[in-house]
């Protein structure tokens, strides 16, 4: 579904991806793990079309997206559920919601996508009309979710989704992720929850300093303490 050949992205004169090639399986889950600063976040704005790529190319089914606005990629199916959630903070979780299916016409599937994410999130059902902002922090991420899925992706881009969330909205969360991908969704996960991000993931590709040092079977990740050691701080 998704092919970065060979990547460079740069801030200024700066590097943040240096000939970075990855590639995604349909309906498969593939994590990006690494330390701060490692480059995960820059490639993930670069699927999306908030960075542009100074060499490279970037193909989304098959197609040459690698210049192509972020709007544009919307419409083509890539969501990007964004680090720090960056939900409107002062209007309602159905607004934000709704937002989230701006580009769309089909009200009937709009429906059933709101109806569907509620499903998956009850609490965002009984809180609809409450401000977004004086939600916790884990309902917020909740609705971060939900907000990206309005926008009926096939590939789903989710940076750092357990950031700053107690243990148990962690586990909750992933138990979504998981049940999402289970219904057909593609996604990129950029993770430092090293080991909750592994466990839902059918590869992984390790970043060190906006490369991939390492790619593999999660099982395989793991089990190389030098890779741990080295790259992952574990």
């Amino acid at each position: 579904m998704l092919s970065l050949e060979a990547i460079y992205v740069y801030y200024g004169v700066i590097p943040a991806v240096r000939e970075l090639s990855i590639h995604v399986e349909s309906g498969r889950i593939v994590t990006l793990v690494g330390a701060n600063g490692a480059g995960k976040t820059t490639t993930l704005k670069a699927v999306m079309g908030v960075l542009l790529p100074s060499q490279g190319s970037i193909l989304y089914e098959k197609e040459d997206v690698t210049k192509l606005p972020a709007d544009k990629r919307v419409a083509k199916g890539i969501a990007l559920i964004p680090e720090g959630r960056q939900i409107f903070g002062r209007l309602s979780v159905k607004d934000n919601l709704i937002l989230g299916a701006y580009h769309r016409k089909d009200k009937d599937d709009i429906r059933k996508d709101m109806d569907w994410i509620y499903c998956l999130f009850p609490l965002l059902k009984e809180r609809e009309a409450q401000i977004a902002g004086t939600l916790s922090g884990g309902e917020q991420q909740m609705l971060a979710v939900g907000r990206g899925l309005m926008s009926h992706p096939r590939l789903l881009l989710l940076d750092e989704p357990s950031l700053g969330l107690a243990p148990n909205i962690v586990t909750e969360i992933y138990d979504v992720i998981k049940e999402i991908n289970e219904s057909g969704m593609t996604m990129l996960l950029v993770e430092q929850n090293i080991t909750m991000a592994l466990k839902v993931s059918d590869y992984a590709y390790v970043m060190e300093t906006g490369e991939i040092r390492t790619e593999g079977e999660p099982d395989e990740i793991m089990k190389e303490e030098r890779i741990l050691e080295a790259y992952l701080g574990e």
